[in-house]
């Protein structure tokens, strides 16, 4: 089965080898993407054993303030983010975005989302997730038009860029949609369930070409508005 090439404006920088992982017979290795935006998400994995899941410890993500860790689970389903509850987060927040900005396009990246959600498994059936609640922005956090802007499950949580334009501190979306293509494409070669997680990533990948075309759209209109105004003096 050969999946069709899909192009966006993201990067992509292969995986390469890092130091030895403690205790492990695998390397740890980084697989990294770019957003329209500039910004990086980096994925670090250990312990690659053909016929066995793949253990994810993270990713850091980039932020207009420094960065951010995403743990992600890897030995159960309370030691991280597993990828159906990034996909919660996900569709959340296209989800409010669509109930503010009333795009079609970002209609088209839910229902993409949604099917992607719909099509993947956890790397154990008897896993039993926890759900994940959404918080309004801390008091002096800067104005947001979405009703939320922090994601929690369990002890871990995701703090999303509070602004439509996702300039401000936080997780972007597209960052977002990249993190959850980076650990479906790492557990696509060891999981036993190959054509539904093929499946949710091609899902996500379209997701994720429709929001890079977006955003990098919305990033040339705000760099068009700075060159417009007026200098000092």
């Amino acid at each position: 089965m050969k999946e069709a090439a899909m192009e966006s404006s993201t990067q992509t920088a292969p995986a390469r080898p890092a130091s030895t992982a403690k205790g492990g017979s695998g390397r740890d290795n980084v697989a990294w993407r770019t957003t329209s935006a500039g910004r990086n998400v980096a994925l670090l994995t250990t312990d690659l054993i053909p016929g066995r899941p793949l253990r994810l410890w993270g990713a850091a993500v980039e932020t207009s303030d420094g960065g951010a860790f995403v743990r992600l689970a890897k030995l159960g389903p309370y030691d991280g983010w597993s990828i159906g509850q990034l996909l919660a987060v996900a569709l959340a927040r296209f989800e409010a975005e669509q109930a503010h900005s009333g795009e079609a396009v970002v209609a088209e990246i839910v229902r993409h989302l949604d099917r992607a959600a719909a099509m993947h498994r956890e790397p154990q059936d008897g896993w039993a997730v926890p759900p994940v609640s959404f918080e309004p922005a801390p008091p002096g956090s800067p104005a947001s038009p979405f009703p939320w802007s922090l994601a929690r499950a369990g002890r871990f949580s995701i703090q999303m860029c509070p602004d439509a334009e996702a300039r401000q501190r936080g997780v972007s979306p597209e960052q977002l949609l990249l993190l959850i293509e980076l650990a479906l494409s790492s557990w696509l070669p060891v999981t036993p369930w190959r054509r539904t997680c093929w499946q949710a990533r091609r899902a996500v990948r379209v997701a994720l070409a429709l929001e890079a075309e977006r955003a990098s759209a919305r990033w040339a209109a705000h760099l068009a508005d700075c060159d417009a105004e007026p200098g000092p003096g």
